[in-house]
């Protein structure tokens, strides 16, 4: 199935895009756009279609290769969360889990991926997290409740 986009531009600046499609070598500015798109999602146009000039494709591998460092980084991250800040979060939320254990989670990115998140991006992953491990977050939180209630009734 194919996808559509569209481009917030004039007229006029519709115009260049055709003239520059053409004087790549592109049959339409939406061919243009297409290797535009295959060189993002994969760092590389499909074989035999035309590639935009050699410093267009360059800055859009390097944007290719910035997502997949940025791919590799959440996933980390989500590991990371997984193995130290899941009863932190479960327990106390986000806001604790960031001021308790954001210097450590920077750590252990930076030991693991070489990269450390600003912490705009840990606000927001946090987030993401709570929200695509809120099974094992509840999970968590209610056999700790669980596990008090007994310990409270064996006394």
């Amino acid at each position: 199935m194919r996808q559509h986009a569209y481009l917030k531009i004039n007229n006029e600046e519709g115009i260049i895009l055709d003239r520059i499609a053409e004087e790549l070598g592109f049959l339409s500015r939406t061919d243009l756009f297409t290797a535009c798109a295959h060189i993002l999602i994969y760092g590389q146009t499909t074989e035999g279609e035309p590639s935009p000039d050699p410093g267009t494709v360059r800055e859009l591998q390097k944007l290719h290769e910035l997502n997949q460092k940025i791919c590799i980084q959440m996933q980390t991250f989500t590991q990371i969360l997984d193995e130290i800040a899941l009863p932190v979060i479960a327990m106390r939320g986000i806001d604790v889990a960031f001021s308790s254990l954001g210097h450590d989670i920077k750590l252990l990115m930076l030991e693991r991926c070489g990269m450390v998140p600003e912490d705009a991006d840990i606000r927001d992953w946090l987030k993401i997290y709570k929200n695509t491990r809120r099974s094992e977050i509840i999970e968590y939180r209610t056999k700790q409740f669980q596990d008090i209630i007994e310990r409270e009734e064996e006394e």
